[in-house]
């Protein structure tokens, strides 16, 4: 599965107007860009837009798009045309076809919104605040039951994840300090385990719109349901959940890249895009694309500080260890997937 995950893009970078199908799928080669929040899915969305440029391939950066109503990502080619909008979704920026194509500027033309027939005519590449599996219906599924758009997610420790998430809220906090970082971290994290609550942000975007809804109509009657174990329901529902991500993973063989190995995310990732590029588009590309692993930053105060901090407290670590224990589960298979996918690659340069 590896090796099928980063085959190469069967497209000409450098033609806008390349048909190439892909022969796994014998669909047109698509992309999408799952950007879990605080995994450096900035810097990538601009690897993208460059890319896009470079390889001229139209790219669509998408925003608020985690509560997308399952219905309305439904509409099949031939279904209404697909032209159903995706409900609570909007669109940041693009590089479209017309503008590739013919130069033609895009300082007048406005997408207020997408849909599947958008993407599907319009573009090879879209990213953003979305969950894996939004655009199961751009394109046909094939016989092999493979899904045609082909993802791609970036991951991050959790506890990491985390404090750089509180230090992203708190960047315009003028009385912000490390002891009361830290403070509000301890406080924040106890009060959800005393709650019985795990942290689970990385399943807003692993798992499907449809995943999403079927969990929301069973938990209220999970969780009266009787346990005749000492894990709680609400501890169960949280394992179901995260195991429910990692077959996500697997069936939609995601490409996947890790923060903490940005160099060698960033060769897979260029393995599958850049296939048949010439040495001036590569030279260009990493001029203007370099990606490396952000660090919240305010004054002295960054997420490496405040996790050196937090590991002087043994106890609070443990109990912050419970906390993101099934984020950890998710994180720790998603590596595993990361480096199998990076030793095929090794394997065929």
């Amino acid at each position: 599965m590896a090796s099928q995950a980063i085959r190469p893009a069967p497209w000409t970078c450098g033609d806008p107007n390349d048909s190439a199908i892909d022969p796994i799928t014998n669909q047109k080669p698509m992309f999408a860009f799952v950007h879990i929040y605080k995994t450096a899915g900035s810097s990538i969305r601009y690897f993208f837009q460059a890319y896009s440029h470079i390889c001229r391939k139209a790219w669509m950066c998408l925003i608020g798009c985690t509560q997308v109503k399952s219905y309305s990502i439904e509409s099949k080619p031939g279904e209404d045309e697909g032209v159903r909008d995706w409900d609570k979704c909007r669109v940041k920026n693009v590089m479209d076809r017309q503008y590739l194509v013919e130069g033609i500027d895009m300082s007048d033309r406005v997408y207020p919104t997408v849909n599947n027939t958008i993407l599907r005519k319009s573009f090879d590449i879209y990213g953003g605040h979305f969950r894996i599996g939004t655009g199961d219906y751009i394109l046909k599924n094939n016989s092999h039951n493979i899904h045609p758009v082909r993802h791609i997610v970036f991951l991050r420790d959790p506890m990491e994840r985390f404090v750089s998430g509180i230090l992203y809220e708190r960047k315009n906090d003028a009385d912000q300090t490390l002891k009361n970082t830290v403070e509000l971290i301890k406080k924040r994290v106890r009060g959800s385990r005393a709650a019985d609550d795990y942290w689970d942000k990385s399943m807003t975007y692993l798992m499907t719109p449809i995943q999403s809804k079927e969990f929301h109509k069973i938990k209220p009657d999970f969780m009266k349901a009787k346990t005749t174990t000492k894990i709680s329901q609400r501890q169960r529902f949280a394992e179901i959940k995260a195991r429910a991500t990692i077959n996500n993973l697997v069936n939609y063989n995601v490409i996947v890249g890790m923060t903490e190995r940005m160099n060698e995310s960033m060769d897979v990732l260029k393995h599958v895009l850049l296939a048949g590029t010439t040495e001036v588009q590569e030279k260009w590309l990493e001029r203007h694309a370099n990606v490396t692993r952000n660090e919240s930053n305010k004054g002295q105060i960054t997420t490496a500080s405040v996790m050196a901090e937090l590991k002087t407290d043994s106890e609070f670590m443990s109990v912050f260890e419970e906390y993101v224990k099934y984020e950890k589960l998710i994180q720790d298979f998603a590596m595993s997937m990361h480096l199998m996918q990076h030793e095929v690659l090794m394997k065929q340069s």
